[in-house]
């Protein structure tokens, strides 16, 4: 098995496929964490919203160390199989025990045990995530170079990732009501889902190919491993894209739970009304490709922030007397939006890499994921956070837990009516607030489809896959001063 196939080789679909299902791992467990885990904490480890979300923030001092360590690891890395795919393999038993033991319900009588208990689970797992993610995302710019392609790739990718979300979303409460115990429920679901997050790393291992030739050059682990990719231009727009778009995500997926169960009373239709939101994005993603391939990326991406902001207004003023379905055609109109702002920011990515080997000489893909992968961790972790906090200041009750007839029982407090006003502000507040910010700055991105071809092959003549260089030195400054 070679780990390094011609540049030129085409993708089977069957390699896109398998590439593209890795992508379940990280969809379904960040939607499971960003859905069930602050609840998992409050209600049934019984911690308070302020340590729950203080757990995930912690372990960010952390993930800013070994994120770009990985990434500096993973660029090194030489090996028969590649630099990316080493990881990929041992990450599938590292999946299986880390997720699994996400969901450990710690049940010491001591607050400060249980918060140790949690903070120890989450360190791990976040830990096992950066040694999957970074490899990953990085062999996504270099299982092939074209433009189109890498759309295909990374549009397969993130429908593996909604069709994963959507079992994330709807599946984990039903594996946990299958037992007896919920506390033995969470476990169980964690290890359940854990088997189906792992296998395709071994899929990956043995069915795909790295396809840019490794450079002898290598990089050491410094401040500077970090703040490097921070130097392109147009990384930097890409990151406060993402980041503004997964955070408005991350906190209203942390705060929809309590929406449903306290503001709408309506506990029941939660995994239903999930459901829509992410079976829209599904079916949308193939349109969204298409659309960034004929329009370019930005454009989708501004286009979708518009749809998403009005969708989340509509939700932030819903009122209980409304008809029953219109949360779900709030929820499915707000899919439309945030479907093209999750697919585009990793659609940019591979294409912003080529940059880095522009400015550098080299390739550091693997750096380029790392800043990618602690920027994704960071917003999950502040989203949490912040909806633990309000939670917390706004006087959250959480639920009277005991036994009725030899079976453990959960009844849900009424809440003051300040949580219920911090509900509604969290819902509309926060999307206003980060993505008219992102939309703008989308706007000033221009690496599109034509100026990308031009790098690429810009880049295939530096490397001596062609003979004569396409951009005279004018023509390559200026692309420089745009985009660099």
């Amino acid at each position: 098995m070679n780990g390094h196939a011609s540049t030129r080789e085409p993708l089977a679909r069957k390699e896109k496929l398998i590439f593209g299902m890795g992508d379940l791992f990280i969809g379904g467990s960040q939607v499971i964490i960003a859905f069930y885990y602050l609840r998992f904490l409050t209600d049934v480890v019984q911690i308070s919203p302020a340590l729950a979300g203080t757990v995930v923030l912690v372990s960010k001092i952390w993930d800013a160390i070994s994120d770009p360590l990985m990434g500096v690891i993973t660029d090194n890395t030489r090996t028969r199989w590649g630099r990316r795919k080493p990881y990929l393999f041992m990450g599938f038993f590292g999946v299986i025990t880390s997720f699994t033991l996400l969901w450990y319900p710690a049940s010491f009588d001591s607050t400060g045990a249980k918060f140790a208990a949690v903070l120890a689970s989450y360190l791990y797992f976040s830990t096992i995530s950066t040694m999957i993610l970074i490899p990953y995302a990085s062999m996504s710019s270099e299982i092939t170079l074209d433009y189109k392609e890498r759309n295909e790739i990374n549009g397969t990718r993130l429908f593996f990732s909604q069709v994963s979300s959507l079992i994330g979303a709807v599946i984990p409460l039903t594996l946990v009501k299958m037992f007896n115990d919920p506390t033995a429920g969470w476990l169980g679901m964690g290890f359940i889902l854990s088997i189906f997050y792992a296998i395709p790393y071994l899929l990956i291992f043995f069915y795909t190919e790295e396809r840019i030739p490794i450079g002898n050059e290598k990089s050491h682990f410094e401040l500077e491993s970090f703040i490097r990719p921070l130097r392109i231009k147009s990384f930097r727009k890409l990151l406060c894209m993402y980041f503004m778009a997964y955070l408005t995500m991350d906190v209203v997926s942390a705060v929809f739970q309590y929406y449903m169960l306290y503001y709408l009373g309506r506990p029941d239709e939660i995994d239903l009304v999930i459901g829509t939101l992410l079976i829209v994005q599904i079916i949308l993603i193939p349109p969204v490709v298409m659309l960034a391939n004929t329009y370019g990326k930005a454009v989708v991406y501004r286009y979708s922030i518009v749809i998403w902001l009005i969708g989340a207004t509509v939700m932030a003023f819903y009122q209980a007397d409304w008809h029953p379905a219109a949360i779900y055609l709030i929820s499915g109109f707000m899919g439309c939006g945030i479907v093209g702002c999750v697919v585009m920011p990793w659609s940019i990515f591979p294409d912003v890499t080529d940059l880095g080997e522009l400015e550098f000489g080299y390739r550091i893909a693997g750096s380029f994921s790392g800043v990618m992968t602690f920027t994704r961790k960071f917003s999950g972790a502040i989203g949490i956070f912040i909806v633990g906090m309000t939670l917390e200041l706004s006087g959250y009750l959480p639920p009277v837990i005991g036994m009725i007839d030899g079976k453990y029982s959960e009844t849900l407090q009424t809440q003051p009516e300040t949580v219920i006003t911090a509900l509604q502000l969290i819902v509309f507040l926060f999307p206003a607030c980060l993505l008219v910010p992102a939309f703008f700055v989308a706007r000033t991105f221009s690496l599109d489809h034509t100026t990308h071809e031009k790098l690429r092959q810009h880049l295939e003549f530096k490397r001596g896959e062609r003979p004569e260089d396409n951009l005279t030195a004018e023509e390559l400054a200026d692309m420089r001063r745009q985009l660099v």
